[in-house]
C-alpha cells in the first residue's frame, strides 16, 4: 500500500495529537514494535472520535462507534526516546462509516499512515451518524487529500 504523497505531508492533516514513546514499545532491533505503532494511531483516531463526538453527544444518540477495518503503512523506523505526532483526518463520511486517516511523524518526518473505518451502531446494526456529529466531522476533512 503506497499511501497519497499528500499524506506524507503534516499540514494534510486538521488535528493532532502528541504521543510520547516508552522504553517498553522497544523491539530487538532498538526502535518501536508495530504493536506500539498501533497504540499510537489509536491515540490520533481516538482525538478525533472525541473531537467529532463529544460525550454528550454519543450519550444522546446512544452511539457506539466500532472499527469495521484497519490498515497500517510502516513507512519508517520510529525510535524511542522521543515524542510522535499524530495526525488525523476525515477521508470519507458515509450514512453510518467514516473513514479516519492518520499519519505518524517523528522529528518532522512521516513515519507511516494509516486508516480506520468507523462504523456506527446502535449496538445491533450500523444506525446512521448524528446530524451535529457529521457537520463536525466535515471540519476535519484532510487538506489537499
Amino acid at each position: 500500500m503506497k499511501p497519497d504523497p499528500a499524506r506524507l505531508r503534516a499540514d494534510t492533516y486538521p488535528l493532532f495529537t502528541t504521543v510520547p514513546s516508552r522504553f517498553r514499545d522497544l523491539d530487538t532491533l532498538g526502535h518501536l514494535n508495530n504493536v506500539a505503532i498501533g497504540s499510537f494511531y489509536e491515540e490520533g483516531r481516538a482525538h478525533l472520535n472525541r473531537t467529532a463526538f463529544p460525550a454528550e453527544t454519543r450519550h444522546a444518540n446512544a452511539m457506539r462507534l466500532l472499527i469495521a477495518d484497519t490498515h497500517i503503512a510502516y513507512l519508517a523506523e520510529a525510535h524511542y526516546p522521543g515524542d510522535l505526532e499524530v495526525g488525523a483526518g476525515v477521508l470519507r463520511i458515509g450514512r453510518s462509516s467514516y473513514t479516519v486517516a492518520l499519519g505518524l511523524f517523528q522529528n518532522g518526518v512521516c513515519v507511516g499512515t494509516s486508516e480506520s473505518v468507523m462504523v456506527n451502531t446502535d449496538g445491533e446494526k450500523p444506525a446512521p451518524l448524528p446530524a451535529d456529529g457529521v457537520a463536525r466531522l466535515e471540519q476535519y476533512r484532510l487538506r489537499g487529500g
